[in-house]
């Protein structure tokens, strides 16, 4: 068995320079799924658990921060109170970020009085570590749970809802619900469940049935889904029954006769779980509710049902609605194997297992099943015994054979009867473990990192490292400058993770000095099995130093500099332009997958030492993907970005100089993106010297740093995973470094004159961010003669002119644009 071997250049104090894929991006859009305003009254109560939100010193198992938008105070009283129920309940490290709407909900049929509410989760993730089973998907707020792992991050919520403010709504807390409101709390618990993953992604289009995420995959499906079963118990998702689409599973979704396998709900002797399936397909509300007639609302389980009537308060999900929970993955356990070594002579092999589980574990049923022939005929087990050194588990083969291979695969139940297993899905997949000679080398996968910045630090080198029967050594030669340098050994720091720091003194290095290296890993066999990486050529990489601290800097970029680390962005004189600016690629790419972004960065190497509202200004030509109208920065629906940060710690931290913008920040920029899209989603268009506009950003305004800090100032592109365009461009950069001009308050940028042709109307859209004494806008025919002007005094913020221009005959004329007497600009038109 080969075993992967990756090392690693740490950038310790700053980002890679080139774009990180991670676990962030933009969220897939999903199905909410609606809460029903019931006509009936349904007058009950149904408190609390009392066991762990009533008695006295209980405390929450999880925090769930909640983004309010337009919602009334006492609406978020009553959510708090729901929030703090759940709290109560969900067990989790990390934090769950929720965002509540209060809008108008408008149904199929327009009404604003049916619907209560409407929530899901905002993403969802497959195959990922201590995941349940495979090739399930589950909501992220469970992901971040069970991985321990923030994914999202407090920018991105986890669950998004919507409660109608239409409703008649009941905001108190005592469950004291009149006759004719509907109980806030009620429904703010009910949506609450949906975003925590009572919900999936099974649909209907016309008679037709079938299961898939927005965006994703026909045939995905939710660890909800696959606990859907018809009355023969068979499940919804087993394709040899039911094809995907097909008429077959419409017919189930509308058969009044599905339940959920739920192993807690059935060892709690709570039965299988009905779900609510009518007869006429709900989008939003069939399959993901709990069957109103078997749960009414007196009953303590009716949270979870397709609709809440007036009265009803019911502030307990309820003990099914738990155990469908745990089941989603909310009560989980989390398996640890050490996986054997391969062994070059017969000897005991050891199993050693670390459990971690949210029930009980039966501690009668962790075993290792093994064969010599692959499960063919021959299989046995071995009853994992207790490691009180470890505070683990062990267990010991005593082979039988004296060369060949074992298959294993380990099994662990937990007192709610449900199975774990290591691999996930065994015994489809199995491990294996070899006696015999060993000829496999180590496999080494690198990939280098284009340069090192020097800032006071020792240059890091960490690995991973692994071989089918162990590693021996892993260590570095390398060679400064085609100098041969010492070779230095890595680490061993734990069971795959190696570190080391390049024996040289960071202080002899130079900017631009060249590190070359190779890295060499030899195995425990016999023969030493040695790996050497890459195998005819050597890795490298560039000192980056960080110079001396400045007061102000300036640049045009008309002649290449070494003052930016140039990685990412590149200093030249992009295509269409007559000067040199600092550039970002063009195009930029994106991922291309889901889960994944990229960040392109260039920083200049020169800290500097703010004064006072010191501000930082420069022209840019901005064509990145625009958000969707009215998002902000920060938000979901805000895509691609560019921002200028900054960092007084080395690089380690890095903090907004200003917010983040897109092509939406100028008109301009937005109508020149948009014009050109292909069917990938790309922005076809290049960038234009006509379309720069001026930025002046104030350096302590946002209170992120103040004067006399020392910060490294750095420009980053962000790319999520899909659309992209042309990218950045930016010139003239000035920080802290006076204007030796009185500067102009508009750039070409600022104005977009269209349409172009035009016929009767022209439109002149003109941005200015700060005072302008005079604008002149004049129209001239091609002899220069003035057939239109007009003039505008103390000007500021987005102006809008509309220019009838139908008594002109047909022809070319020119705009002109001028700024407190200076010529802004001059744009041919065209009269059809």
């Amino acid at each position: 068995m080969k075993i992967l071997f990756s090392i690693i250049i740490s950038l310790v104090s700053l980002y890679p320079a080139y774009g990180q894929i991670n676990l962030k991006k933009r969220n897939i859009q999903v199905h909410a799924t609606v809460c029903y305003a019931s006509d009936k009254t349904e007058k009950t109560f149904i408190p609390p658990p009392a066991d762990i939100f009533l008695k006295s010193g209980a405390e929450k198992k999880s925090d769930i921060i909640v983004k309010y938008s337009l919602f009334p105070d006492d609406a978020k009283a009553a959510f708090e109170y729901a929030v703090n129920i759940w709290e109560h309940i969900i067990e989790s490290e990390i934090p769950i970020y929720m965002e509540a709407n209060w809008r108008t909900i408008y149904d199929d049929n327009g009404k604003t009085n049916t619907i209560l509410g409407q929530a899901g989760p905002t993403d969802y993730y497959e195959n990922f570590v201590y995941a349940p089973h495979l090739n399930q998907f589950y909501p992220v707020s469970l992901v971040e749970k069970i991985t321990n792992t923030e994914i999202s991050g407090s920018g991105t919520p986890d669950i998004n809802s919507t409660f109608n403010k239409e409703i008649k709504w009941y905001f108190g807390t005592d469950g004291n619900t009149p006759d004719q409101l509907y109980d806030f709390v009620t429904v703010a618990l009910h949506e609450i469940g949906h975003g925590l993953g009572f919900t999936g992604f099974f649909r209907v289009t016309g008679s037709s049935g079938a299961y898939a995420r927005e965006g994703g995959e026909l045939g995905d499906a939710s660890s909800f889904d696959f606990m859907v079963v018809n009355g023969k118990n068979t499940f919804l998702t087993d394709t040899t029954v039911y094809k995907v689409p097909s008429a077959d599973l419409y017919n189930a979704f509308v058969s009044n006769n599905l339940n959920l396998i739920s192993p807690v709900a059935i060892t709690s002797n709570l039965g299988k779980p009905k779900l609510y399936a009518p007869s006429e397909w709900k989008d939003g509300s069939s399959i993901y509710h709990l069957d109103d007639a078997t749960y009414p609302a007196s009953g303590g389980n009716s949270l979870m049902t397709h609709a809440i009537g007036k009265g009803e308060a019911v502030h307990d999900p309820g003990p099914v609605t738990r155990s469908i929970l745990a089941d989603i993955g909310w009560k989980n356990m989390k398996l640890d194997l050490e996986k054997p070594k391969d062994t070059e002579v017969k000897k005991p092999v050891v199993f050693n297992l670390k459990i971690e589980s949210d029930y009980e574990t039966d501690s009668n049923s962790i075993f290792v099943y093994y064969s010599s022939d692959s499960f063919f005929k021959n299989k046995d087990s071995i009853l994992f015994e207790p490691d009180l050194s470890t505070g683990g588990f062990s267990a010991t083969l005593l082979p039988e054979i004296e060369s060949g291979t074992i298959h294993y695969y380990v099994k662990v139940r937990d007192k709610m009867n449900r199975t774990f297993s290591v691999p996930i899905d065994a015994p489809l997949e199995i491990y294996s473990v070899t006696i015999g000679v060993d000829n496999i080398p180590p496999v080494i996968n690198h990939t280098p990192v284009p340069y090192y910045v020097l800032y006071g630090n020792d240059i890091k080198i960490s690995a991973f490292a692994d071989d089918n029967v162990g590693i021996d050594s892993v260590y570095v030669d390398f060679w400064v400058n085609n100098i041969p340098q010492k070779p230095f050994a890595l680490k061993h720091d734990s069971l795959t993770s190696y570190s080391g720091i390049f024996n040289i003194d960071s202080k002899m290095l130079n900017d631009q000095d060249e590190i070359t290296y190779k890295i060499i890993a030899t195995d425990l066999s016999k023969a030493g099995n040695k790996t050497i990486s890459p195998a005819d050529s050597l890795y490298s990489f560039r000192i980056e130093k960080i110079f001396d601290p400045v007061a102000g800097y300036y640049s045009d970029f008309n002649t290449l500099t070494r003052d930016f680390i140039i990685s990412d962005f590149n200093i030249y004189t992009a295509s269409g332009f007559e000067n040199g600016s600092l550039n970002s690629p063009h195009p930029y790419p994106s991922p291309g997958k889901n889960n994944s972004e990229f960040n392109f960065t260039t920083i200049l190497k020169y800290p500097v030492i703010l004064k006072e509202n010191g501000t930082m200004s420069f022209d840019e030509v901005v064509l990145v993907e625009p958000g969707e109208t009215l998002s902000k920065f920060g938000e979901d629906n805000f895509y691609d970005y560019v921002i200028e940060e900054g960092s007084k710690d080395g690089g380690k931290t890095w903090l907004p100089l200003a917010p983040g913008y897109d092509s939406g920040d100028n008109s301009t920029w937005k109508t020149n993106y948009n014009k050109n899209i292909d069917s990938d989603q790309v922005s076809q268009t290049q960038g234009n010297p006509a379309w720069y506009v001026n930025r002046e950003i104030n350096l302590t305004a946002n209170g992120n740093f103040k004067a006399n800090d020392t910060i490294l100032i750095r420009f980053r592109l962000y790319s999520d995973p899909y659309a992209h365009g042309w990218g950045w461009t930016i010139d003239n950069l000035r920080i802290q470094t006076p204007v030796s001009v009185q500067a102009v308050t508009l750039s070409m940028g600022n104005i977009n004159i269209y349409p172009n042709p035009f016929n009767d109307k022209l439109n002149i859209d003109i941005q200015a961010k700060n005072n302008i004494e005079e604008l002149r806008v004049e129209i001239l025919d091609i002899y220069g003669q003035t057939v239109k002007s007009a003039i505008n005094k103390n000007i500021s913020g987005e102006i809008k002119i509309e220019n009838d221009l139908g008594f002109l005959s047909s022809g070319i004329y020119i705009v002109v644009i001028k700024e407190n007497g200076n010529l802004i600009s001059a744009q041919k038109i065209i009269r059809n």
